[in-house]
């Protein structure tokens, strides 16, 4: 009989077994949560990635033992998730922390008024939202303008500050410098309404938090009782989020997906004027958000979005598209748009985002990644600090005034 070992197994035995260490708990921690509840793309077999990313662990670690560093688990375990080839399941680093900032559960919170992002595809921040009448607009900063953060610092750790401090940014080829301070009851990125002409825009930072699908919902209101003829629901720098965010895109349409797990689970998720409700098969549990003040808008519309719009706004901006209810302005999105994520705690801060289930119609055809675009448009926020022109805005206004 000839025997034949994979090169996993191979290494496995020449190596011998390592001993339990910072490095082997870590990745250990990491293929568990893959193991448990990820939906791995057809063809794909995390399995047989991490039984080899497990290998190359053992020898890396075997002169160490049990003092294998927690650096060499993390760049295998890195490695194995970055080979499932899905964008949306990545380890994520702690965030460094620039002064004292808001933690945990409320690091959602904006002390200093502001949201900042990051470019996808280069190394600046840029201030993606302002709080009307918070402290960075009332010092004069204004969306886009490109934040000079000091090295090692990350957009989550700039939105949390909550220390009064000096800031340098740039807007129309000159720096400025801004002194902000924190203020009490600092409040999570939510929708705010501005106006070009007699067309409303919409900016919609978030699709998580609570009071988001209202307020939304009210500005929308307020934009009909102003009399706006147009509307743009700017979806821009949105990450995405859960049922406030599926409740936000209630006033503009009704649709229901499935989201279905490896376990073969069914979620239902059905989005009706003012109201979403979700409903897993063979359970009776029922999430459910109802409106307390529904407003719908059915006049011209356009969605901006660009590469840093993700998951759930993606969603609703799939939605729009399919049912031709508005025009997707500005550039290709992250394209997780028909993926479901869970974050997963671990070592040293590091986090697991990971996909746990996928979405269809009701009649199984699987949702695209990402909406269609009418009109294609470089969204550069370092251009539009230099400049002062916002390219995918004017786009849509063009696009809506020709409607």
């Amino acid at each position: 009989m000839r025997l034949t070992l994979s090169l996993a197994a191979l290494l496995v035995v020449v190596a011998g077994p390592v001993a339990a260490s910072p490095a082997t708990d870590f990745f250990a921690a990491v293929r568990d949560q893959i193991e448990e509840g990820y939906y791995p793309k057809p063809g794909v077999d995390p399995k047989a990635i991490f039984d080899a990313a497990e290998a190359r662990l053992t020898l890396a670690c075997a002169p160490q033992g049990d003092a294998c560093p927690l650096d060499i688990g993390v760049a295998e375990a890195r490695e194995a998730v970055k080979a499932l080839g899905d964008s949306h399941t990545r380890l994520e680093e702690p965030a460094p922390l620039v002064g004292p900032a808001v933690v945990g559960p409320a690091a959602r919170l904006t002390p200093l008024g502001w949201m900042v992002r990051k470019e996808r595809a280069g190394d600046a921040f840029y201030v993606a939202w302002i709080a009307p009448g918070g402290p960075a607009e009332r010092a004069g900063v204004r969306r886009h303008d490109v934040l000079l953060a000091p090295a090692g610092t990350t957009a989550p750790a700039l939105t949390a500050m909550a220390e009064k401090g000096r800031h340098t940014l740039s807007r129309g080829g000159r720096t400025y410098e801004v002194e902000l301070t924190p203020q009490p009851g600092s409040p999570i990125p939510m929708p705010r309404l501005d106006r070009i002409g007699d067309v409303a825009v919409l900016q919609a930072p978030a699709g998580s938090g609570d009071g988001v699908a209202q307020t939304a919902h009210d500005l929308i209101a307020q934009a009909k009782a102003q009399g706006a003829r147009a509307l743009i629901l700017d979806l821009r720098d949105n990450g995405g989020g859960g049922v406030q965010c599926a409740a936000l895109a209630s006033a503009f349409v009704a649709y229901s997906i499935v989201q279905t797990n490896p376990q073969g689970e069914r979620r239902v998720l059905t989005v009706s004027p003012g109201q979403v409700r979700v409903v897993t098969d063979g359970s009776d549990d029922v999430e459910e958000l109802l409106l307390e003040r529904p407003a719908s808008w059915d006049g011209p519309l356009a969605v901006l979005v660009n590469d840093n719009t993700g998951s759930c706004s993606e969603a609703v901006a799939i939605q729009m598209s399919q049912q031709g209810r508005a025009k997707i302005i500005g550039e290709p999105s992250v394209g997780v748009g028909n993926n479901v994520v869970m974050t997963y705690p671990l070592e040293a801060g590091w986090r697991l985002v990971m996909t746990v289930a996928y979405s269809t119609t009701l009649q199984g055809e699987v949702l695209p990644p990402r909406p269609v675009l009418d009109v294609q448009v470089a969204d550069d926020p370092v251009v539009i600090a230099r400049t002062g022109r916002d390219p995918v805005l004017e786009a849509a206004v063009e696009a809506l005034n020709g409607a």
